[in-house]
């Protein structure tokens, strides 16, 4: 395990009621078989939860592609073949540049269901997070600017899901694909849940879930029926991506499962500047919109992605982000950097048209 890591664990999630082994299938009901010859086998790429990822030929688009399978469809109960199927319909649903596109769907000739995906070139932002830690040479290039960048473009593909009422629920560097070019792309969508349009995840579609310490909200852990369950558990992993990005590793790294998840949800998180690697500078403003996303109080976060959006560009133009709490005197201090140049020929000017005053009435 590297030092990005951090312990995957089950967060209890009261469930709605699963469908029974005889209830009715209509999302897998629905699929095509294809063809037996469409698709030929290159290598597996991974597995992850109940899926295998194989890379694949595709004869009719002559293109590699990823395909996502159950290996073991036979053996499952009928209600993970319809979240399989459901993944991939919702993942197909959200078409933006930050997002996996999903191209076909159907049924194999072994009677499982399957889906493809654009092969991703590149490495998980969780890989790359590790070796910037290890100081290796070839990612030198991934300054924080850049860094701070991939971060946007996460929250642009979040935004844009909310904004078609899904919320993923499972945000973290290790489901997100950094391209060879600078691509950025959200994955795994297989916890995402429909959402009403107040942002609530829609009670009879609450998972029970397996989350990652360190990026699931603590209103997820030990959740009940009282608790509010909505998009603000997203911004919550975003604050955890942005606080992973300024340290270099997840949120109270190498700790044990159940002090991260008692931490998490006291909100008794170190801010990234008293963890980071020795001699790594983090700005004050992006340390203050991680610990705010973060906040163990969904009402004390910002209420949108867009919020957060706005604050890093702020900061990113030279403004004090609202989560800084900038006093008057900051923000002068501000506005005199960002308009040095204009304050330096305003204090010339001024000297100028001083001295001109000054020689003219003492020439008389």
């Amino acid at each position: 395990m590297n030092s990005t890591d951090t312990p995957t664990a089950t967060v209890q999630i009261v469930p709605e009621e699963e469908n029974s082994a005889n209830s009715p299938t209509p999302e897998l009901d629905s699929l095509d078989p294809h063809p037996q010859n469409r698709y030929r086998f290159i290598r597996s790429i991974g597995f992850g939860g109940m899926k295998a990822v194989l890379l694949v030929h595709d004869h009719e688009t002559a293109r590699d592609v990823a395909m996502a399978i159950m290996p073991d469809f036979r053996e499952r109960p009928k209600q993970d073949l319809e979240r399989f199927v459901r993944e991939a319909r919702l993942t197909a649903s959200l078409e933006h540049p930050n997002i996996v596109p999903v191209y076909d769907i159907g049924i194999d000739s072994s009677g499982s269901p399957f889906f493809t995906m654009k092969y991703l070139r590149g490495m998980p932002l969780d890989t790359l997070i590790h070796r910037i830690a290890k100081g290796e040479s070839d990612v030198k290039n991934y300054t924080l600017d850049r860094l701070v960048l991939v971060f946007l473009r996460v929250c642009n593909a979040v935004d844009f899901a909310h904004s078609r009422r899904v919320c993923h629920l499972d945000l973290k560097p290790a489901n997100i694909n950094i391209g060879d070019f600078g691509e950025v792309q959200v994955l795994d969508w297989g916890l995402a849940r429909k959402t009403d349009r107040f942002g609530q995840v829609i009670s009879d579609a609450i998972p029970s879930t397996r989350g990652t310490p360190g990026f699931v909200a603590p209103e997820y852990i030990n959740h009940s029926p009282e608790k509010v369950l909505d998009t603000r558990a997203d911004i919550f992993a975003l604050g955890g991506l942005l606080y992973s990005l300024l340290a270099l590793h997840t949120p109270l790294a190498g700790r044990p499962v159940e002090e991260i998840l008692h931490r998490t949800a006291s909100g008794d998180v170190p801010p990234p500047s008293k963890v980071a690697p020795r001699g790594r500078i983090v700005p004050r403003a992006l340390e203050a919109i991680a610990m705010k996303a973060m906040a163990p109080n969904p009402g004390d976060r910002y209420n949108s992605v867009a919020e957060i959006k706005a604050e890093i560009r702020a900061f990113n133009s030279g403004f004090a982000p609202e989560a800084e709490h900038p006093s008057p005197s900051y923000r002068l201090l501000l506005f005199f950097v960002r308009n040095y140049l204009l304050v330096i020929i305003a204090i010339l000017s001024g000297l100028l048209i001083y001295l001109l005053l000054k020689m003219h009435f003492f020439g008389q």
